[in-house]
Order: C-alpha cells, then sequence, then structure tokens
C-alpha cells in the first residue's frame, strides 16, 4: 500500500509541474547587418537569433509558425524526441509538407528530456540565413544532478545549481554575406564544396576580420601547409578553393565564383556581446549552441578554466577544460568558477577566427583555435559518459553499414557514394535528393516507393537495437574530407566504437573479436550527434547503437549545410511495424493552415 501511495504522488506531482507552452513566432524576410554588412535575412519576430524557449521538464508546447518568408519553409526542435509526435518534428517531405508563403502551421509536442537544444530551420539552408533560436529545459526535481563530482561543498553546489538553473545561452553560427541560396548556386555553378564564411556570430552579433594573410599562413597546420603545396591561404583566412588534394580530381570553374566567397575582406567594426555575471554568484553556466553552417570553433575564456557538464542536453560526469571543440549543431554546457578577485574587469570569451576583445587578459588558444601552451587541457569527446551511468545493449539485432563522401561532383555528397568490399548489408548508393522535400511525407505514407528504397531509406522494427556504421574512404573523389557532423533525429544513440582503416567487418561482434580496444559497451558517450574523422589519406570508422523505440519518420544526416543540401543524408523509419496514426489536422495539408 504503501508504495502505491509513492507511485501515485509522483504521478500527481508530476501532472501538477507540467504546463501548456505557447509560443509564437513570425518569420520575415529583411535587412539586417549582423556582423556590420547589411543583407536580406530571415528574423524571427524581428531578431536573429530568435527569442528563447524556456521550459521545464514535461511541459506540452505549442509552437505556432507563421511564414511571411518568400519561400517554403519548416522548423526542427533540435534535439527534442519528438516521442509519440513525429509530426511535429519538422523535416519536408518526412515528417510534413512545408509551410508555404503566407501559411501557418502549428507545431505540438512534450519536453521529455531536459538540457539546452534549438529550433531552426530545416527547408534546404535556412540556417545559414539566420532562422533558429535556443531551447532550454530545465531537469525536472527527480533528476539525479551531477555538480558535485566537481565540488562537493554544499554551498557550491548549490551556486552551481542556480546558475545551471538560469544559463547564460551562448547561440554561435557562421555568416556569409551572400544568402544560402546564392552560395550553393555558386557552390553548383564552380564544381566547389565552399567551406569558408565571411565571420563569426556570438547571439547575432559580430566582425570581419582581416589579419594578414602572413598571420594567417603562421597559424596553419602542418597538414594544411602540405594540401597548400605553396599556395597562399585567401584574405579571408580560407584555403584556396579549387584545390584537387582538398576536394577532388574535379573540373573546376573558378570563374564562376564571387569573391566574396572566398577572395575578398573587407573588415567591419561593431559591437561585441558581451555577458554580464556577479562574483557573489561564484558560478556562471554558459550554455553554448553551434549553428554554425561549417564553421568549427574552439571555445575559451581567458584566465578561466570550465566545467563541461552536459552534451547535447545529456548530464555527464564532468569534465574540467581549458577549451571545447564544437562541431555544427552540438551544445556543451560549461559551468566556470567565478573569480573572487578578477585581475580584470572584463575577461574574453574566445571563439577561433574572432579578434581579441579585451586585449589584456591571457589567451590559451590562439585565432586558430591551437593551444598556447602544453598544459592546455581540451574536451575528451570520447569519454563524454553519461550521468547516471546507461550501458547499451550488449548485442544488436540489425547492422547498416553506410560510406560518407563525395559524389561525382565537389558539392555532391551521400551516404555510400561508391561500392564497399561488404556483403549486401551496404546501402545508400545516391544522395538524398533535395526534391524529396517536396513530396508527400513518408511519415503519412510508410510504404511509398521512396519510403522503401533501401538507397534512400533505413527501416526498423520497433523494441530492436541496431547499429548504424559510417566510413570514409580517401580516393581520387575524396582525398581530403573535412569532419562530418551528422545528426540522427528523435532518440538518442551510444557512441560504441571509432578507428582508423579499414572496416573489413559485417558486424560489431566480429570486429570486436579483433580490436576489442576500440570499443566501449560499458560507458559510451550517450548523444543525436556524432563527428566522422577525416584524416587525410586514412579511411575511418564509427559505429552508434540505437534503440528503436519511437515509431515515425525521421532523418539522419551531416548538418554542415553544404553537405546536407548536397545530399549526404537517409531518412530512417523507426517502428514500422508499430506505425502511428497520423491526427486528422496534420494529415489535411500537411498540417499547414491559411493566415
Amino acid at each position: 500500500m504503501w508504495s502505491f501511495l509513492l507511485l501515485w504522488l509522483a504521478v500527481v506531482v508530476c501532472l501538477a509541474v507540467a504546463k501548456d507552452v505557447s509560443f509564437t513566432i513570425n518569420l520575415t524576410w529583411d535587412y539586417g547587418s549582423p556582423d556590420g554588412f547589411r543583407r536580406k535575412m530571415i528574423l524571427i519576430n524581428g531578431t536573429s537569433p530568435g527569442p528563447a524557449l524556456l521550459l521545464d521538464q514535461g511541459d506540452n508546447v505549442k509552437f505556432l509558425v507563421h511564414n511571411n518568408l518568400p519561400s517554403n519553409t519548416t522548423i526542427h526542435f533540435h534535439g527534442i524526441t519528438q516521442l509519440r509526435t513525429p509530426w511535429s518534428d519538422g523535416v519536408p517531405g518526412i515528417s510534413q509538407k512545408p509551410i508555404l508563403p503566407g501559411e501557418s502551421f502549428l507545431y505540438q509536442w512534450t519536453a521529455d528530456d531536459y538540457g539546452t537544444y534549438w529550433y531552426h530551420g530545416h527547408y534546404l539552408s535556412d540556417i545559414s540565413d539566420g532562422l533558429m533560436g535556443p531551447i532550454h529545459v530545465n531537469p525536472s526535481p527527480q533528476q539525479p544532478l551531477p555538480y558535485s563530482l566537481i565540488n562537493s561543498s554544499q554551498a557550491e553546489v548549490a551556486a552551481m545549481a542556480k546558475a545551471a538553473a538560469n544559463p547564460q545561452l551562448v547561440m554561435i553560427s557562421d555568416w556569409s554575406h551572400l544568402d544560402s541560396a546564392a552560395v550553393f548556386q555558386a557552390e553548383i555553378d564552380a564544381n566547389l564544396d565552399l567551406y569558408c564564411t565571411n565571420s563569426i556570430l556570438i547571439n547575432g552579433r559580430g566582425k570581419v576580420s582581416c589579419l594578414p594573410i602572413s598571420t594567417y599562413m603562421s597559424l596553419a597546420a602542418p597538414s594544411t601547409l602540405q594540401a597548400l603545396n605553396g599556395r597562399n591561404i585567401t584574405a579571408q583566412g580560407c584555403s584556396p578553393p579549387g584545390i584537387a588534394e582538398i576536394e577532388g580530381n574535379f573540373q573546376f570553374n573558378l570563374s564562376a565564383l564571387p569573391p566574396v566567397l572566398a577572395y575578398s575582406c573587407e573588415a567591419t567594426n561593431t559591437t561585441p556581446s558581451v555577458f554580464y555575471v556577479s562574483r557573489t554568484d561564484r558560478w556562471v553556466s554558459l550554455n553554448f549552441i553551434l549553428g554554425a553552417s561549417v564553421q568549427t570553433p574552439m571555445v575559451s575564456i581567458d584566465d578561466h578554466d570550465m566545467w563541461i557538464y552536459a552534451a547535447d542536453g545529456q548530464f555527464i560526469q564532468p569534465q574540467r577544460v581549458d577549451g571545447v571543440l564544437i562541431f555544427s549543431a552540438q551544445r556543451y554546457s560549461a559551468l566556470v568558477r567565478l573569480k573572487d578577485k578578477p585581475s580584470y574587469d572584463a575577461y574574453t570569451v574566445r571563439f577561433s577566427n574572432i579578434d581579441t576583445i579585451a586585449p589584456d587578459s591571457h589567451a590559451l588558444f590562439n585565432q586558430a583555435g591551437s593551444a598556447t601552451n602544453s598544459s592546455v587541457v581540451t574536451l575528451d569527446m570520447s569519454s563524454l559518459a553519461p550521468y547516471p551511468a546507461i550501458k547499451p545493449a550488449q548485442d544488436v539485432d540489425a547492422t547498416h553499414i553506410y560510406k560518407a563522401g563525395r559524389d561525382g561532383a565537389a558539392w555532391n555528397w551521400t551516404l555510400s557514394a561508391s561500392p564497399i568490399p561488404l556483403p549486401s548489408a551496404l546501402l545508400g548508393n545516391m544522395s538524398y535528393p533535395m526534391s524529396m522535400t517536396e513530396d508527400y511525407p513518408l511519415l503519412f505514407d510508410p510504404n511509398s516507393t521512396a519510403a522503401v528504397n533501401p538507397n534512400l531509406t533505413i527501416r526498423t522494427l520497433n523494441g530492436t537495437w541496431v547499429d548504424i556504421i559510417v566510413l570514409t574512404d580517401p580516393g581520387s573523389q575524396n582525398p581530403t574530407q573535412p569532419p562530418h557532423s551528422f545528426h540522427k533525429h528523435s532518440n538518442k544513440f551510444f557512441i560504441i566504437g571509432s578507428g582508423t582503416g579499414a572496416f573489413n567487418y559485417t558486424s560489431v561482434k566480429e570486429a570486436m573479436q579483433e580490436q576489442p580496444e576500440s570499443f566501449n559497451l560499458d560507458n559510451p558517450p550517450l548523444s543525436r550527434q556524432f563527428r566522422v574523422k577525416c584524416p587525410p589519406g586514412m579511411p575511418t570508422w564509427i559505429v552508434i547503437r540505437y534503440q528503436s523505440m519511437n515509431p515515425g519518420a525521421f532523418i539522419l544526416h551531416c548538418h554542415i549545410q553544404p553537405h546536407f543540401a548536397g545530399g549526404m543524408a537517409m531518412a530512417m523509419l523507426d517502428g514500422v511495424d508499430k506505425w502511428p496514426a497520423i491526427p486528422a489536422a496534420y494529415r489535411t495539408n500537411g498540417g499547414a493552415t491559411g493566415m
């Protein structure tokens, strides 16, 4: 009787805490100058980034979008599981029809998970035009907290908990002076994979920095200098376009490339973002969200270390670091102990590629993101063990193997661009066509021609455990690739293994017999994001393991925007044997209505 009462009381408490939250955004296409250069961009309620959506775990969200853009759009809630609400995942052609100009769309979902997330456009490359905003979900009172692993003092733990409940949300993005449609068209016309932007923005503010080319060359890594083979870095601090050793053996058309995308640099001077803190609080939580299209900044704070206590919304065993390298779409929450007697009135929060703001404080990393001394500690991404500890299944029901690389053009990307000497486990022999964004959603017809095409989709049974193995292999089309930052929609996965060299196995079980040291089934990272390393001239592999437990149509894709637009994606139809019934309101015109 007593245990039943406890369970009933817990349910009552949870129901009492959960609340309904309504949130409305109005999207417009207007002029803005976030880095001092004026161009048209997407504004969310008149700003970019858009307003923060602040929630408590268990809240029920109604997120209404008014599309006053001249183009289609959708909104994805990055990191939100969408448990039992796959029609609100925001992927055109998979979970919904696009929101047409002049239409509105109501997304409805529950904040099942705590943590820092973000909302962003998911139609083509809306992110690159400013369509993003932060989300923070405070954990329920029942959630174990990791702060005592940083400092066991009750006063310090209380101060950390207060800081974590009221974080400073830091949205980092990169910015181009051409809109995303023009950039992608330039990639096609010039047959290039453009990896250069004009500036980095912090909460929508930034500036264009133009350093001497000699400075850029002095900061370049040895591998970059080798690939340059005597060429200079451009005025924007980028590798010159059209280098076969970097972009593959293709026919380039450099005359079709606008200079602003690589060569020209005009410095601007704008007011930087400032984070105000009080010493009496003792701790501050800086929750970093990388909404960049291509850039990968190293983040550090002069004269301060950081305790990373959450990664991609998941509490982890805290790590003390001097800097953290953040890949596209990743989120890290950092607790920073404030100095009782600071030496300066202001300290620089550094994002590599940004000039110094407070020049008197001491930098631990240079502008290229390299450590300035050998004692600097950076985040070890391979040991982000979840807190409390969670283990994956020790075996799986299905294994799927993909190959990431270019497919016939420098700008065209795919999972499985060429045959692999493996049995029929190979999937995805083509780029994911962006034309599918206009198609009837796979969620509404899981047995359509596209939905059963193994080159475009992966299908799982509900309750089964699945391994996904992603390979890279250098060749004439892929002599050097940038690292890929992959995001899986819906529920989290474990990153159970990775390595360099060929993966000549058909399963993890087989691979573990020969190289058990490459795998971790005891306390692997738990995430929705994984990075595929691409060292020059070396094949690599990585394995993620997850349980199919949320029936619906989702997507796995590279979050580097040119790669996603270029086709590096795969639809995922989870739980095809337990397919959900689609509410009538979402079946009608994909859920959109006239304004």
